[in-house]
């Protein structure tokens, strides 16, 4: 974790860099792994399962190469000496403000979740030095 704020020309850079491979890439395999849960397509049970495992294997690896790119931007090394407490807030906001820009709705219990998953991350990342 780096402690980095989010700001318009960050989720800017998130935009441009994986937007295209999210909609060509991630969705479409999202998208036809969903499909055939809900209509086999004339196919066997067991063999559109093994095909559904594959894509979703495809899904992941897609998903893992898009946030290799994220993890390539940019940002203001300055941040990360930023205290534990800061970081905390630096990373619930920014990803409260990320989920806003996907139109999620983020309701009090949503965001206390979210508040203890990242202090759990913390806090771990604090024990493991």
């Amino acid at each position: 974790m780096r402690g980095v704020l989010v700001d318009h020309q960050l989720l800017a850079q998130v935009e441009q860099t994986v937007s295209v491979w999210h909609r060509d890439v991630v969705t479409p395999l999202r998208g036809l792994r969903r499909e055939l849960k809900r209509d086999l397509k004339g196919i066997a049970q067991e063999t559109v399962f093994a095909f559904r495992e594959k894509l979703k294997a495809l899904e992941l690896e897609a998903e893992h190469l898009e946030l290799n790119a994220l993890a390539t931007l940019s940002y203001d090394k300055t941040v990360s000496t930023v205290s534990v407490s800061d970081q905390k807030k630096l990373i619930e906001s920014g990803l409260v403000q990320y989920l806003g820009e996907l139109n999620c709705d983020i309701d009090a219990q949503t965001r206390e979740k979210i508040s203890t998953f990242i202090a759990c991350l913390l806090a771990e990342k604090t024990a493991s030095g």
